[in-house]
């Protein structure tokens, strides 16, 4: 396994967040732990870390009771897709959707339909 950057949109990624509590945020968010391209590592640190956040809870550590690890899988060109859908959704917000907004690639939560009027 090489290095695996979040930002590299080229490759598919697995991803490891752990959701906490964010003392600098003041929030509680999920924050990115890891990032692999194989997942027998993926599993394996998943596994790791899971294991360590039961064991701080057993040893009574005060540990906030909503705190888990979870996992995703980006695909390639994921990031990109998500840039495209923010940057649709504000121009609708907006009232606006240029022609040139409306080919591009989105995420699979976002679709676009137009209705015209009839007279």
């Amino acid at each position: 396994m090489g290095d695996v950057r979040y930002e590299d949109d080229d490759r598919r990624r697995l991803v490891l967040r752990r959701y906490a509590f964010d003392p600098l945020r003041h929030e509680r968010r999920d924050t990115v732990v890891a990032v692999v391209d194989n997942r027998r590592e993926f599993e394996r640190l998943f596994d790791r870390l899971s294991e360590e956040l039961q064991r701080r809870r057993a040893t009574g550590e005060e540990v906030d009771p909503r705190e888990h690890i979870s996992g995703t899988v980006m695909e390639p060109g994921h990031l990109a897709r998500a840039a495209n859908g923010h940057l649709v959704r504000r121009a609708v917000e907006h009232g606006v959707l240029p022609a040139r907004l409306q080919s591009l690639d989105l995420p699979s939560n976002i679709a676009l339909f137009r209705s015209d009027e009839q007279h």
